[in-house]
C-alpha cells in the first residue's frame, strides 16, 4: 500500500508496476487456479467473467459470465465487462490476448515457477484484492507444511520420477516448472531436470534410458487412464525398468495457489506410501 489508505502499488510477475486508486472491483481471471484462489480470499463477489476451465468452487462460480477459453478468450466480451484488472497467467494464457487487453485494462500477470513463487502469487493477490489476511494464513499454513515435509525421514530418500503430461506426442514436465519444484519438496527427484525445455518431448524409449523408479501419468492435462498405464508398464518392463506407476489427480501439480496447500497433503501420502 502507498500514498492514499486504498491506493495499491504492485509489480505482476513480469515485473511491471500497477497502480490502483482502490481495490479492483471488478475482476476478469482468466486462469482456473487463480480464479480458485480468488474464492480462497473471499474476492469471489467481485469475479465478473471466468474462462470455461474456471470450475472449482462450483458452487461460487456458477452464475458467473464465461469468457472463453484460457487460449481462446472472446476479447470483446471481456472489455464489455468493463474489468478493473484482469487476472492471467504467462504460460496459460497467449501474449496477444494479454497485449489486446491491455491497451484498456490492466493486466495482471502470473508466473510461479517453485512453490515459493506460488505462495508469493497467493500474497500478491492477497495485496490486489485487499484481503492480505485471508492470503497470510493460508500461506503460512502452507509454509508449515513444507517444514513438516523438509523434516520427514522417508521424503530425505530420493526417488528417481518421470512425471507425463501428453501423449502423441510424449511430452514430461521439465525443469523449472511449478510441478517439477513441487515433486523435489516431496522427494521426487525429475529425472528430466537436465533437459532445456520446461515440457520436453520425449519418447518412451528415452523414459526406459533415464530409467526411473516412478512414473507418475497425471489426468491433466492429458487424460491418463488405466490403459495408459498398462501400456507404459508393459513398454519399459520389457526394457528391464521395474518402475512403480500411478495415475494421479494432475490438479494437484499443476494448480498453483490455492491448491498447493491441498498438493502438498496429496503428494505426501502417496511418498509415504511409495516409501
Amino acid at each position: 500500500m502507498s500514498g492514499h489508505p486504498n491506493r495499491i502499488v504492485i509489480e505482476d510477475d513480469l515485473r511491471r508496476r500497477h497502480v490502483f486508486q482502490s481495490p479492483p472491483g471488478r475482476i476478469v481471471s482468466l486462469v482456473p487456479s487463480i480464479t480458485e484462489t480468488v474464492v480462497l480470499l473471499g474476492a469471489d463477489q467481485r469475479l465478473v467473467g471466468i474462462t470455461d476451465y474456471c470450475v472449482h468452487p462450483e458452487d461460487a462460480l456458477a452464475d458467473i459470465p464465461r469468457v472463453g477459453g484460457t487460449k481462446n478468450p472472446d476479447v470483446p466480451d471481456i472489455l464489455s465487462l468493463e474489468p478493473d484488472v484482469v487476472l492471467a497467467n504467462k504460460e496459460e494464457n497467449r501474449k496477444r490476448d494479454v497485449e489486446a487487453l491491455e491497451k484498456q485494462v490492466p493486466v495482471f500477470v502470473t508466473y510461479p515457477t517453485t512453490v515459493r513463487e506460488s505462495l508469493k502469487t497467493v500474497r500478491d493477490l492477497g495485496t490486489l484484492l485487499n484481503a492480505e489476511d485471508e492470503a497470510a494464513k493460508f500461506t503460512e499454513e502452507c509454509e508449515g507444511m513444507m517444514r513438516s515435509i523438509a523434516q520427514d525421514v522417508t521424503v530425505s530418500k530420493p526417488l528417481r520420477t518421470a512425471c507425463m503430461i501428453w501423449r502423441d506426442p510424449w511430452m514430461a514436465v521439465g525443469p523449472n516448472t511449478y510441478a517439477s519444484d513441487l515433486l523435489k519438496a516431496l522427494g521426487f527427484e525429475n529425472v528430466y531436470g537436465s533437459r532445456k525445455d520446461r515440457y520436453p518431448v520425449t519418447s518412451l524409449e528415452e523414459l526406459a534410458e533415464r530409467r526411473p523408479d516412478v512414473i507418475l501419468l497425471p489426468n491433466e492435462p492429458y487424460e491418463f487412464d488405466e490403459g495408459d498405464k498398462s501400456f507404459v508398464e508393459d513398454f519399459v518392463n520389457e526394457r528391464g525398468v521395474s518402475a512403480m506407476i500411478l495415475l494421479l489427480m494432475g490438479s494437484h501439480l499443476t494448480w498453483f495457489g490455492s491448491r498447493t496447500l491441498a498438493a502438498l497433503e496429496y503428494l505426501l501420502d502417496i511418498r509415504r506410501r511409495l516409501g
